[in-house]
C-alpha cells in the first residue's frame, strides 16, 4: 500500500545531473574535435601544427616550404630603411648597411617543434593539445651588426653636429661696443640612439620615422653674458718694435683677446697665455734672468701681461697676484710693470665689479693695446687715473677715482724697489 505522505520529486537534482552531463558530452565532443585535429596534425607530420601562428596570423597546416616563404614574405615587409629627420634635413639607413637579417631559419625550425620537441609521444600530444587550446606565436628577430649602425649614426650626427660659437665684442672706429650674439651648439648622442634602436631591429619592429634631437651646448661666452657691456672701462697702450720679440708679443695679446671674466672670478695670466715655448710659436728674444739681460724663448711677453696690468686698474678691477721686474722697463713707466714668468711669476686679478668685464687685446702698427670692456654704471659715474710718487728707483702707485671732478677715493697699490741690472754674461766674460 502506498505511503500518504509520499516524498516529492527532486527535479532540482534531475536538471542539475542532465546540465553536468551535457557538459561533460560537449567537453568530450570538443575533446574529441581537438584529438582528431592533432591526429590529423600528427599524422601530416610535414606541417605545422594546429594553433601555431606568427603575428597572429595562423600558419597551422603549412608545409615547411610554405612556412619558410611566409616568414619570407614577412622579413620583406618588415625590413624596411630606418628614416630620420631633423628639421628640414632626412637620413636613411638601409638594412644592407647595416647588415639586418631576419632569423628565418629560426622561425621556422621553431614553428615546426611545437608538439615535436620531445622524445616523449605523451609529452608531444600534452604539448599538441595545450597549442590547440592556447595557441603558440612564433615572433620573427633579425639580427644585425651593431659596429656599422654605430658608423651611419655617427655619420649622420656629422651633419647635425654644430660647435658653438661664443658671443663677443668689438670696438667700432669710434670706440663704441659692438655686440654680436653667440651660437647655441647641437651635439647628437648617438650611443642613446643606438641603445633605443636595439629592440626594434631584433624584433624588426621598425619605426616609420625618428625624430632627432640633438642637445643644446650652449657656447662659454652666452649672449647673456655679454648683453649689460656698454662701454670701455679702461684701456692702456705700449710701444714696440717688430722682429722675434714683436712677435711674442702679437703672439701673447692674441691669447689674451676674447676673454670674459665674470663677476668674483679671478684671472691668471699664465693661464690664460699658456706656457710661451717653442711649440707654442714662441722665439728666443731679450729677457732678464736673475738679475742680467739674457736671451730666452718667449721675451717680450712681459710687455704684455704690464700693459694688461695697466688696463685693469684703470677699469676698478682688483689685481691680487703682481711681481715687479727686476730693473725698470724701457716700455712702460716705474712701478707700473708686471712681470711674468712660465711657472714661476704670475699676474693675476679679480673681477670685484658687478657685471662680466670683456677683454680685447691687438697690435696695430707698433702698437700694443689692451681694453677692458664692461658696464658703465658698475663705477658709478667715476673715474680712474694712476699717479706715481717716489724715485724713479723707488716709486710709490696710487689709483685715484674722482667724481664730478672730486677726488673720492685715493688707493695706495705699491712700492716698488728696483735695482740696477748687472752686465750681461758676455760682458763679463769680457
Amino acid at each position: 500500500m502506498q505511503s500518504a505522505k509520499a516524498e516529492a520529486f527532486d527535479w532540482k537534482s534531475l536538471f542539475s545531473i542532465k546540465v553536468a552531463s551535457a557538459a561533460t558530452a560537449a567537453t568530450l565532443t570538443i575533446a574529441g574535435v581537438t584529438a582528431f585535429s592533432i591526429s590529423k596534425s600528427v599524422t601530416d607530420s610535414d606541417r605545422v601544427i594546429l594553433g601555431v601562428k606568427s603575428e597572429g596570423i595562423e600558419i597551422s597546416g603549412l608545409s615547411e616550404t610554405g612556412t619558410r616563404k611566409h616568414f619570407e614574405k614577412l622579413a620583406a615587409e618588415k625590413s624596411r630603411p630606418l628614416k630620420f629627420s631633423y628639421g628640414e634635413q632626412t637620413f636613411s639607413i638601409t638594412p644592407e648597411e647595416i647588415n639586418l637579417k631576419a632569423n628565418i631559419d629560426d622561425a621556422t625550425n621553431q614553428a615546426f617543434n611545437y608538439g615535436r620537441s620531445s622524445n616523449s609521444a605523451v609529452t608531444n600530444m600534452e604539448d599538441q593539445i595545450k597549442c590547440a587550446l592556447n595557441g603558440r606565436n612564433v615572433v620573427l628577430t633579425a639580427n644585425y651588426d651593431e659596429n656599422l649602425l654605430n658608423e651611419k649614426l655617427n655619420a649622420i650626427a656629422a651633419q647635425v653636429n654644430r660647435q658653438p660659437v661664443n658671443a663677443y665684442c668689438t670696438l667700432d672706429a669710434n670706440g663704441n661696443v659692438q655686440k654680436f650674439a653667440g651660437i647655441i651648439g647641437k651635439k647628437l648622442d648617438t650611443e642613446k640612439i643606438a641603445a633605443s634602436l636595439k629592440d626594434p631591429l631584433t624584433k624588426l619592429k621598425l619605426p616609420n620615422n625618428i625624430e632627432l634631437t640633438p642637445e643644446d651646448i650652449l657656447p662659454y661666452v652666452t649672449t647673456e653674458d655679454v648683453l649689460p657691456i656698454d662701454t670701455i672701462l679702461g684701456q692702456y697702450s705700449t710701444s714696440f718694435s717688430w722682429g722675434a720679440r714683436g712677435d711674442n708679443i702679437a703672439l701673447a695679446a692674441d691669447a689674451l683677446n676674447d676673454k670674459l671674466v665674470k663677476p668674483s672670478w679671478t684671472f691668471s695670466f699664465n693661464t690664460t697665455v699658456g706656457e710661451r715655448t717653442y711649440s707654442a710659436g714662441y722665439q728666443n728674444a731679450g729677457v732678464i734672468i736673475n738679475g742680467r739681460p739674457d736671451i730666452d724663448v718667449g721675451g717680450g711677453v712681459c710687455q704684455v701681461s704690464s700693459t694688461l696690468y695697466n688696463a685693469v686698474l684703470l677699469a676698478g678691477l682688483t689685481p691680487t697676484e703682481r711681481v715687479a721686474h727686476y730693473a725698470p722697463s724701457t716700455y712702460i713707466a716705474p712701478g707700473r710693470d708686471a712681470t711674468v714668468a712660465d711657472g714661476q711669476l704670475d699676474f693675476k686679478f679679480r673681477n670685484d665689479l658687478a657685471h662680466n668685464v670683456y677683454l680685447l687685446s691687438s697690435t696695430y702698427g707698433s702698437t700694443l693695446t689692451v681694453y677692458v670692456l664692461g658696464t658703465r654704471a658698475d663705477l658709478n659715474g667715476a673715474s680712474i687715473h694712476l699717479e706715481t710718487e717716489g724715485s724713479y728707483m723707488s716709486p710709490s702707485l696710487y689709483r685715484v677715482y674722482s667724481k664730478d671732478g672730486q677726488v673720492i677715493k685715493d688707493e695706495f697699490l705699491h712700492t716698488d724697489i728696483y735695482d740696477e741690472l748687472k752686465p750681461a754674461r758676455n760682458q763679463d766674460q769680457n
